[in-house]
């Protein structure tokens, strides 16, 4: 199965990539719709997955295209993070919806979904919420030792998030979460990375998972656009956010994974951020590429 992404956010598609590699699948990445096409004409391909963030031509033109090339090709789009699909990207005829964020364990499904669904039929209600259906399994922690924190090393774009190595230490990380869950009497520790919710942990359901890792990425995006109006370059992400008896806290691990603790209670910040910090550059430590 040779599947074709196009995403100008190389590292969202690297991601993509590399997690449907994973899966076994054989997968080419494109920043754009002229070297999609170009790579369609040489060889053949059976599933595309579109950003709706493409431009010149967009997601869409590009959709009608591929499809001229291959009619029996089968196309999941990525819709704009908070948007959902136009009626043309309805009339396209795809076979699925990949939402930002998702959570990665859920990708698997969702391309059998895409793959099940009839050509030329789009099923709206039934595909776009298929992400949300179903309790993503938890994995079980393993005990490893891992590196001693600093306490004043700043974490920034120097120290490069590998998704390859989450994975390898994913029982690890999630074990870090649970501790600062435990420390601070967290609802919940979320981790996300360039868009995409990796994994958390907690008693939040994941429907409020999902709507805490949207908040914390939009955030991030809101972070990154004044530190460019002001010339500067952005290098950590922290921000809290309280309300009533509820409190977000969020920093970064690396310039583009962002940790996530949703408080319900009256945790002193000074402590929780004290915790964070240093869960966060363990985390970095981890997932080091």
């Amino acid at each position: 199965m040779h599947i074709l992404v196009v995403d100008p956010n190389e590292a969202f598609a690297t991601l993509l990539s590399e997690e449907l590699k994973r899966q076994g699948y054989d997968v080419d990445v494109c920043l754009n719709g002229s070297d999609a096409l170009r790579v369609a004409r040489g060889r053949a391909v059976d599933f595309s997955i579109l950003d709706m963030a493409l431009a010149n031509p967009d997601a869409l033109v590009l959709g009608r295209q591929l499809r001229t090339l291959d009619a029996a090709m089968r196309l999941m789009i990525i819709p704009l993070m908070g948007e959902t699909l136009s009626s043309q990207a309805s009339e396209l005829g795809i076979q699925g919806v990949l939402p930002k964020p998702f959570f990665l364990p859920e990708l698997p499904g969702l391309i059998e979904t895409a793959l099940a669904a009839p050509l030329n039929v789009f099923r709206g209600d039934s595909v776009a919420r298929a992400p949300y259906d179903a309790a993503a399994p938890q994995s079980q922690p393993t005990a490893v030792n891992p590196p001693a924190p600093s306490e004043n090393r700043a974490i920034d774009k120097a120290d490069g998030f590998s998704y390859a190595a989450f994975m390898a230490n994913r029982a690890e990380v999630e074990r870090l979460m649970s501790n600062l869950v435990q420390d601070v009497g967290a609802d919940t520790v979320l981790l996300t990375f360039d868009g995409g919710l990796l994994t958390w942990v907690g008693g939040l359901d994941k429907s409020s998972v999902e709507s805490v890792s949207r908040a914390i990425i939009h955030g991030w995006q809101t972070s990154a656009e004044v530190a460019r109006i002001l010339g500067r370059e952005q290098v950590r992400f922290e921000q809290s956010l309280a309300g009533d008896d509820y409190m977000l806290y969020a920093l970064s691990v690396e310039s583009s994974a962002i940790m996530g603790v949703a408080v319900r209670g009256s945790a002193p910040l000074g402590l929780l951020r004290h915790r964070a910090r240093t869960a966060a550059e363990q985390i970095a430590q981890l997932c080091k590429s």
